[in-house]
């Protein structure tokens, strides 16, 4: 065994086919002959250094997660390995295994026909692989099956005495189900999750860190140890790790694990939109994926001497997926141009916070060590509605809503009335729950919360009251089933929308880490969790509420509920509630000392309203916008500060009373016929005048009735998150039917239950007059004095 890991020319297969065919029918893969050379990318650190030949030995290569054996295979194929020591690889130090049977088969098959097809002779079956669980296989204490697959057990057993040098792969993705009734929940790996909990984990600042164990990142903490003080691990995996807030503890600890890392960001993140989705290009993966995909290999190697080397490199905007291919296939890496990479102390990589943004306040914090100069502006904020069956609690009809849930509710109540748990522990009868349910999801959506109240024979009612006006996505209001039982988080928005009635209004902006392009957007109801389309945001009010004592606030008068003028106090009380001012006294106090003894609550929620929409302030911190909640600057001088209020209530009352504006003047281009006729406005789906692709912009096709035209060209730049507002309204203002419930959620049931068929039309003309008005407001906003 040579002393260094000598790789020259390995290729890692950039898109593996998942269900490919034997070798000798090789032209009908389409995705593996695209190949990255990861051989090129290490051999400067790990290349023995009288190495010249193209074939040349390699250590101990291991693919864990092979699916159909693409990796070995090609290897194989590549002709790295010399004839000479072939024979020796394929029996001793090439291992591979698989954990789907059928995969398990067809990669044997791949991998001994490709083996036959060069050395010729006898058939020889590849002795190195295994099928298996790779995560449970290094648990503490697992005991392998020595009984029902001895010659299986006994390839496992060698494998894991064997010292592993290299590792490749393209491991799995996936953070854990999205459904209860999917009835398919992630493995846990009590070894495996603690190394992930001590090291990633612990390194994070993250609050939320779920994703840390998805199966990917599994997979690179996995490698990490099974590799041991020397070797190489390259994978092609989900790029997401090399920006996301809570992979900022993986990001620190590969620096601490490696001595040389490189990281190809092939971008193609398909769960972005507009102009961002058009810059990150197609994916490597084609349809296999929509997230980021990047190519890691990281060196371990003894004789390095001081701190992590970083090399990155980003493989460009507007690129296709062909043309990443073709520039992947035609890279090497000394002809790559890497950047060497300096991280900061927060572990981030590209897109760098600056420092400057931690000396304004925080919009809110849920921090309890914050100093006084640095108090949040807001006293709480919640997270939006995460029903995670918005099929069933969304709907554009109230009618329509109302008969999806009665029905759930008549599933749940039959799944009640049969379920006769026979175990005593509250986690045993959990899982016998699990089991007991029919996963139909054309009849009810399951998720934990209501396999535990099934567990718990816990009853449930259509509730009338839980029917409320919601914010599904920008100008779009659906209504919505608001209840703890049916909805699967509600965080606090039972404290600033309490019952039916009890008004209030806020502003919902883009969370950190959602992945989407700054944005924010004021409502008067709950807004759901995913506004923006994906991701989460976070919800300022203005005010929130506290239930009195019985008895309590008898005889006290409702105050009228006022976006500007009532300026309402703590003490107003609304039907057995207190109202509170959400806006700190401390953030009262600061801004008071800057601008005068005049400053109301009103003019600080305002100010920051219109601020957040200052394109110099979006612009200056970017990446700062991208990693946590906004901090708010103080405007440069009086004037400017009436000027930013004066500009915050003008956007509040464009944007929460859309509905109310007037109607931007476009033409309406109509066909004859009867316009009296509710199904003369009838929409299916909305599309931009012109071609699909050349469309224009100009015009909006309603239907085959009505046409609009005129859209002036500063209405499509309102954009909120990485659609404009009209895109929005092109986006939601059609006829869904949701596949797994067949629920059908018709945007013109919204108008009709309101006795205006015209309700889509005018929305499209007063959304216009909003977004032109909203542009000229942003445009007029006083510049401030900011430093990167």
């Amino acid at each position: 065994m040579p002393v260094g890991v000598h790789i020259a020319g390995l290729h890692l297969p950039i898109a593996p086919d998942r269900v490919s065919t034997p070798p000798e029918q090789t032209t009908q893969r389409p995705a593996p002959r695209h190949v990255f050379p990861i051989g090129e990318l290490v051999s400067p650190h790990l290349r023995h250094p009288r190495t010249t030949s193209p074939c040349i030995q390699l250590d101990t290569v291991y693919d864990p997660f092979t699916g159909t054996g693409t990796f070995i295979v090609r290897l194989i194929q590549s002709g790295i390995i010399s004839p000479h020591d072939l024979a020796r690889k394929y029996a001793n130090e090439l291992h591979a295994n698989e954990i789907m049977l059928l995969a398990y088969y067809v990669a044997a098959i791949n991998i001994e026909a490709t083996y036959h097809g060069v050395v010729g002779g006898e058939y020889a079956p590849f002795e190195g692989f295994v099928l298996t669980d790779t995560f449970q296989m290094t648990e503490d204490g697992d005991t392998l099956d020595a009984k029902m697959f001895t010659q299986n057990n006994d390839r496992a057993v060698r494998q894991l005495n064997n010292p592993i040098q290299v590792i490749i792969g393209n491991p799995p993705y996936s953070v854990g189900q999205s459904n209860a009734n999917d009835n398919n929940a992630n493995q846990k790996y009590a070894t495996l999750d603690a190394r992930i909990e001590e090291s990633y984990a612990g390194l994070s600042s993250a609050k939320l860190k779920i994703s840390l164990f998805d199966s990917y990142i599994r997979a690179i903490r996995w490698g990490t140890d099974r590799l041991g003080d020397k070797g190489v691990l390259a994978y092609v995996t989900n790029g997401g790790y090399i920006d996301s807030n809570s992979a900022d503890g993986l990001r620190k600890s590969l620096l601490e694990d490696f001595d040389h890392l490189y990281v190809y960001n092939l971008r193609g993140n398909a769960r972005t939109s507009g102009e961002q989705r058009r810059k990150e290009g197609g994916n490597a993966f084609e349809q296999g994926s929509r997230a980021t995909v990047a190519v890691m290999l990281a060196e371990k190697d003894p004789a390095h001497n001081g701190d992590c080397v970083l090399h990155y490199r980003d493989i460009g905007d507007y690129l296709s997926r062909e043309e990443k291919l073709e520039i992947v296939e035609a890279s090497n890496v000394q002809t790559l141009e890497w950047s060497e990479i300096e991280p900061n102390e927060r572990g981030e990589w590209i897109n760098q916070s600056s420092g400057s943004f931690q000396e304004f306040s925080p919009l809110g914090s849920k921090e309890k060590n914050e100093t006084r100069t640095q108090s949040p502006l807001f006293v709480t904020y919640s997270a939006g509605l995460k029903t995670n069956r918005d099929a069933w609690c969304y709907n554009s009809s109230l009618e329509v809503l109302t008969r999806n849930i009665k029905s759930m509710l008549v599933a749940y109540s039959d799944a009640l009335e049969s379920f006769t748990p026979e175990s005593k522990r509250a986690n045993e009868i959990l899982e016998e729950a699990k089991r007991h349910v029919e996963y139909d999801s054309t009849r009810i959506s399951w998720n934990l919360g209501l396999l535990k109240d099934l567990a718990r024979k816990k009853q449930h009612a259509f509730e009338s009251s839980s029917l409320r006006g919601g914010a599904y996505r920008p100008f779009q209001r659906q209504q919505v089933y608001f209840s703890r039982e049916l909805n699967d988080a509600i965080y606090q928005l039972p404290r600033m929308f309490p019952e039916v009635g009890m008004e209030n209004y806020g502003f919902y902006v883009v969370a950190a880490g959602a992945g989407h392009t700054f944005s924010l957007l004021a409502a008067d109801t709950i807004v759901d969790l995913a506004l923006w389309g994906s991701g989460s945001g976070q919800f300022f009010p203005r005010f929130t509420y506290e239930k009195l004592a019985e008895g309590l606030g008898e005889g006290e008068a409702q105050a009228a509920f006022d976006l500007g003028g009532g300026k309402p106090t703590s003490d107003t009380v609304v039907n057995g509630y207190r109202r509170l001012d959400n806006i700190s006294d401390d953030a009262l106090a600061r801004y008071r000392a800057a601008f005068g003894a005049d400053v109301t609550k009103d003019d600080i929620f305002a100010s920051i309203y219109a601020l957040l929409h200052s394109e110099q302030y979006r612009t200056t911190y970017a990446a700062d916008l991208k990693r946590q909640l906004p901090r708010i600057p103080l405007p440069d001088t009086s004037e400017d500060f009436r000027k930013f209020v004066e500009a915050g209530e003008h956007l509040l009352e464009l944007h929460i009373r859309y509905e109310e504006q007037p109607e931007c003047p476009l033409g309406e281009e109509t066909v004859l016929g009867d316009d009296g006729d509710p199904e003369f406005y009838r929409v299916k789906k909305l599309r931009w005048g012109g071609k699909a692709r050349t469309p224009d912009k100009s015009q909006i096709v309603v239907n085959d009735n009505i046409t609009l035209t005129g859209i002036p060209d500063e209405a499509h730049e309102y954009v909120l998150g990485s659609r404009s507002a009209l895109e929005w309204i092109l986006d939601r203002y059609q006829v869904k039917t949701d596949k797994a419930s067949g629920i059908v959620n018709d945007p013109n049931d919204w108008g009709l239950e309101r006795g205006n068929p015209r309700y889509i039309v005018e929305l499209i003309k007063k959304v216009a007059h909003v977004s032109v008005e909203t542009v000229k407001i942003v445009k007029s906003l006083p510049r401030l004095t900011l430093k990167k």
